[in-house]
């Protein structure tokens, strides 16, 4: 089984702990939704992060009403909670990203 990097800051113990109370059984199937500015550099981010996880798999974008902003929903059959950690982390690298829910 491949181990994902133990991810430990403050920011992220609440979802740890979240995580770790209501999955009971790994691997897991996870959503992972980015919103960001709906821009070039916003999309050249996301085209890195999806080679960074080569198992993501797209499910579907969506531009805001006004088309200032583009979500991404992605799921992954996640291994372990660091896994989940280790995609919030990478998506707030994103130039022009704005959440992750």
């Amino acid at each position: 089984m491949i181990q994902t990097p133990k991810v430990r800051h403050l920011r992220y113990e609440a979802l740890r702990r979240s995580l770790v109370e209501t999955v009971t059984e790994w691997p897991y199937i996870y959503e992972h939704k980015i919103i960001g500015k709906n821009a070039e550099t916003f999309a050249e981010g996301l085209r890195d992060f999806e080679m960074r996880f080569p198992r993501l798999n797209k499910k579907n974008s969506n531009l805001s009403r006004n088309g200032n902003y583009l979500s991404i929903t992605y799921e992954i059959l996640a291994r372990d909670v660091d896994e989940i950690i280790v995609l919030w982390v990478a998506s707030e690298e994103i130039e022009g990203f704005v959440t992750v829910i």
